[in-house]
């Protein structure tokens, strides 16, 4: 009996110490993934290297200066993106989710159709048009929210 009351106290303090260690290193481990994932929202997103190459692939067809839309959107540079369309401002800086071009790239866009236009819709023209990924649009929202510049 002698040998357990001995033994129970070292046997707690050794859990203790384990469970210590143990929240130590989560925390830790935690803190390393939150600051990986600040760095990558903190990392500057290009208009020259990262949304131009979404919009000339995806929008260009229809929003080219060449090219008649109804919105009188142009996007073949940053100047004529700038400078918007019929509707007003295409990309207010630094206010990504208030943003119309942000808002007609996601679903469900509070006005018009959602971009790019699906024209299977309009009678046989241009079939099996996909919404940008999700991936793409949240590049598009972080770089409009880092201020829209032309860098």
């Amino acid at each position: 009996m002698e040998y357990i009351a001995r033994t129970v106290p070292v046997v707690l303090l050794l859990i203790a110490m384990a469970v210590t260690a143990y929240q130590s290193q989560t925390r830790a481990l935690q803190e390393e993934g939150s600051s990986a994932q600040d760095t990558a929202q903190t990392d500057t997103v290009s208009f020259a290297k990262d949304v131009l190459p979404i919009i000339q692939k995806e929008c260009l067809p229809c929003h080219a200066a060449e090219n008649f839309n109804r919105s009188e959107l142009s996007l073949d540079s940053y100047e004529l993106l700038m400078r918007g369309g019929r509707h007003g401002d295409a990309v207010l800086p630094g206010k990504a989710d208030e943003s119309p071009l942000v808002q007609k790239l996601r679903p469900d866009p509070p006005f018009g159709d959602r971009m790019p236009l699906d024209m299977r819709k309009k009678k046989g023209r241009k079939p099996g048009v996909k919404p940008l990924t999700e991936e793409e649009i949240e590049l598009i929202a972080t770089w409009i929210a880092q201020g829209a510049r032309d860098n």
